[in-house]
């Protein structure tokens, strides 16, 4: 029986291979690889459509994560702060916004085209490397909330209409993290 199924479904996908690459591209994926290499190394990989992703953050049962919305604990700065900021550093051209370098480890908040990176790099024991690199149509739409909310519904809609290729790379001595939309 299993195999018989096996049959019919590659006979399936033999039959409409370009119909089911063009459904695909139609609509981006998020993917999510962390792979911890410790004494029990773990690898996950998590696949799934953007349209995926925007339907469980409207069922998500959080106190802080409410219709695709979190709120931010805002001990260290607000979200206002953060619109305001953002609203600031749209206005600039590409520039290197923060540097810093010490022995050990060095920092980089920028602004490239239409695109804010973070690099973060640590050396010595911790030996980690952090890449971030965000459109900024995915920031305005995360800023869109109100009050002390993220909109994360609105983020995840523009990822959906552009794709937004890499976003996150983490490496330090025992794991990788990369999130991806293709």
């Amino acid at each position: 029986m299993r195999r018989l199924v096996s049959l019919a479904v590659l006979a399936v996908l033999s039959f409409y291979p370009r119909s089911l690459v063009q459904a695909q591209n139609s609509n981006p994926w998020l993917h999510l690889e962390v792979n911890e290499n410790t004494t029990d190394p773990t690898l996950v990989k998590v696949n799934l459509p953007l349209s995926m992703v925007d339907v469980a953050l409207s069922v998500v049962k959080d106190e802080n994560l409410k219709s695709g919305r979190l709120k931010l604990d805002t001990h260290e700065i607000s979200v206002a702060d953060m619109r305001r900021l953002w609203s600031e550093l749209k206005k600039s051209g590409n520039a290197d916004f923060v540097t810093v370098e010490k022995k050990e480890e060095s920092v980089r908040i920028a602004r490239q085209g239409n695109f804010l990176l973070v690099r973060v790099t640590e050396s010595g024991k911790k030996n980690s490397k952090v890449d971030l690199k965000i459109p900024f149509h995915v920031v305005d739409a995360l800023l869109s909330g109100t009050g002390d909310e993220l909109n994360l519904k609105a983020a995840i809609a523009a990822m959906q209409q552009n794709g937004a290729g890499e976003i996150l790379t983490v490496h330090d001595n025992q794991t990788q993290v990369r999130i991806w939309v293709d």
